[in-house]
C-alpha cells in the first residue's frame, strides 16, 4: 500500500477520534425538515407531526432527552455522514445509508405510495397499472424531491430512467405547485400525507387524483437515523423503548 494512502487513512481515522460523541446520559440533538404530516414546525417553533409525536414517546421512554432541531434535507445527511453526533427522523433505510449510518428498528410503515397527478391528466394515466410501464413509456415526467428515497425497490426502478426525472430542491408543497404548472406530470404520494399537502399548498383536493400501481410493494417503513458516533448503548435503549411503546413493525412488513 502506498505511504500517501496510508497518511490519509491516519488522517480519517484521527479526525473520527476527535468528533464529539453522545453517550447515554447527554442530550441528543434530532434534526428534522418540514415534511408534514410526519414532522414539521409549528408557529412557536416546537417540532410536531405525526413521526415526532411517536419519537417523543419513544424517546421518553428510554430516558432520552431529544433536542428537536429544524435543519434543511441536505444538511441532515451530510451532519450524519461527517459523523455529528445527532439523530434525524422517519428515514427509510437503504444499502448506501447503511455505509455511514446506523439505523433504530422501523417506528412507523407508509401506505404503499401512489401515482399522484392532475385529475384533467387522467386519460393519460388510464393506460398504466405499473409504475414500471408508465416510467418505460417515456411520455410522462415524475418530479422528485432530491436525495429523498422511495425504498430500495423504488429507488432501483427509477434508477433506469434519469432522464424522465425532473429533481426538485424544495418540499411536497413546492412538488405540488410545480405539478400545477407542468413542470412535470406525477409524483409518487402516499395516501397518508395528501390531506395536509394540499392543505398547504392551498389548492383545491377535487383538482388531483392518486393512482395505486400494482408493482409498488408494501409501504415502506421509517427509521431514527443516526451518525456512528451516537452512543450503541443509547440506540439499543430507544430500539426497546420502540418495541415497548409501537411494536415490532418487521413483522409487518
Amino acid at each position: 500500500m502506498r505511504a500517501g494512502l496510508w497518511k490519509n487513512i491516519l488522517r480519517f481515522l484521527s479526525a473520527m477520534l476527535l468528533l464529539p460523541s453522545v453517550s447515554p446520559a447527554q442530550p441528543l440533538e434530532v434534526l428534522y425538515f418540514e415534511y408534514p404530516p410526519y414532522y414539521h414546525a409549528l408557529p412557536d417553533g416546537r417540532a410536531a407531526g405525526l413521526i415526532v409525536d411517536l419519537a417523543g414517546k419513544v424517546f421518553a421512554k428510554a430516558g432520552v432527552e431529544a433536542e428537536f432541531r429544524f435543519v434543511p434535507v441536505k444538511r441532515i445527511l451530510q451532519d450524519i455522514q461527517t459523523g455529528q453526533p445527532v439523530a434525524s427522523l422517519g428515514w427509510f433505510k437503504t444499502p448506501e445509508r447503511e455505509e455511514f449510518a446506523r439505523f433504530s428498528l422501523p417506528v412507523y410503515i407508509n401506505r404503499p405510495v401512489g401515482v399522484f397527478f392532475l385529475r384533467e391528466k387522467e386519460e393519460l394515466f388510464r393506460p398504466y397499472e405499473t409504475l414500471e410501464a408508465l416510467m418505460a413509456s417515456g411520455k410522462l415526467r415524475m418530479g422528485r424531491v432530491a436525495g429523498l428515497s422511495d425504498g430500495p425497490q423504488i429507488d432501483a426502478m427509477l434508477a433506469r430512467y434519469p432522464d424522465r426525472i425532473v429533481q426538485v430542491t424544495a418540499d411536497s408543497v413546492r412538488l405540488v405547485k410545480m405539478l400545477k404548472t407542468d413542470r412535470f406530470d406525477f409524483f409518487l404520494l402516499p395516501p397518508e400525507e395528501i390531506d395536509v399537502l394540499l392543505q398547504e399548498s392551498q389548492v383545491p383536493p377535487e383538482d388531483f387524483a392518486l393512482k395505486a400501481m400494482s408493482d409498488i410493494p408494501q409501504g415502506n417503513s421509517r427509521h431514527i437515523i443516526y451518525s456512528k458516533t451516537v452512543d450503541e448503548a443509547l440506540i439499543r435503549r430507544v430500539d426497546d423503548a420502540i418495541l415497548s411503546e409501537i411494536g415490532d413493525l418487521t413483522t409487518k412488513q
